[in-house]
């Protein structure tokens, strides 16, 4: 067995608050803890960069910081219990009321806005039915299928859509397969690598029409570090000033395309209600 290997699994076996625990030494390098890359949300590596880029246009002359990563098979949902507890110093998220409520919200979308637009995945065999609708009234008489911790969930029923929910996202594909619900919202990234991914499975993309609704994805940091909050929003606002934002943000082949897509998309955009946000 690898030393790598043998590590990971004495992390796995340590309670994850010991596993990163935050170095105290005086005169270290800030230390940070937060979510593994590959944890969740997808493009985790562009959000860690873009929280180095955040904290080295903030730095004043200190080390760069030292960034403790969780392992990757932690659930979202402990995630967001750990950095209400102090275990994790930040994380990244869309947001909802109740999880501004929870941590200290960064306002600052870090996606530019590239998930707003929902592309509906259902079953090939019901295009024929599905190609005529072309409002939110007849949308509505669908029913729709989300992870239980979707922000989309909530959007959806506040919007008057039944929705079906499942805390494991594989089984989301099973369902619709079994015909539980009618369709899946999902962005454009997301429903061109899943058609690819269950092509057994005979989806397909409703062609011509997309949901279209705000979900700023921030940086939420724990409640007690606003001053670390406090950074970063400078931080992020300083390199949207100079350009680094978008340089970084550009080189993401997928943020990219998928910029690139929301912008020349010609199809029927159908707007929903976002989540009230929480007060300030």
């Amino acid at each position: 067995m690898s030393c790598p290997s043998r590590l990971r699994r004495q992390l796995l076996a340590l309670p994850l608050a010991a596993a990163l625990a935050p170095a105290g030494a005086a005169g270290a390098p800030l230390t940070l803890r937060l979510p593994h890359a590959e944890a969740y949300s997808g493009h985790g590596q562009f959000f860690i960069e873009l929280l180095r880029l955040a904290l080295a246009r903030t730095a004043d002359g200190e080390p760069p910081p030292t960034l403790l990563q969780a392992p990757p098979d932690v659930p979202r949902e402990r995630l967001r219990q750990m950095l209400q507890d102090g275990q994790l110093d930040l994380l990244w998220s869309t947001t909802t009321p109740e999880r501004e409520a929870a941590a200290l919200p960064v306002r600052f979308n870090l996606l530019k806005g590239t998930n707003e637009l929902r592309f509906l995945l259902v079953r090939a065999v019901d295009l024929p039915r599905l190609r005529g609708l072309r409002s939110l009234a007849e949308l509505r008489q669908l029913s729709a299928g989300a992870g239980t911790f979707w922000s989309d969930a909530q959007i959806l029923r506040a919007n008057g859509f039944a929705v079906e929910t499942t805390t494991k996202f594989e089984s989301l594909f099973l369902m619709l397969k079994a015909g539980r619900f009618d369709f899946i919202p999902r962005t454009r990234d997301e429903i061109d690598f899943e058609l690819e991914r269950h092509r057994e499975l005979g989806f397909a993309e409703l062609p011509g029409v997309a949901l279209q609704y705000r979900q700023p994805l921030y940086f939420f940091v724990s409640r007690e570090r606003p001053q670390l909050a406090e950074r970063l929003l400078r931080g992020l606002n300083l390199a949207a000033a100079d350009g680094s934002f978008d340089a970084l943000f550009l080189a993401e082949p997928g943020l990219k395309a998928a910029l690139a897509q929301l912008r020349g998309y010609t199809g029927l955009r159908l707007p929903l209600r976002p989540l009230e946000a929480a007060p300030r």
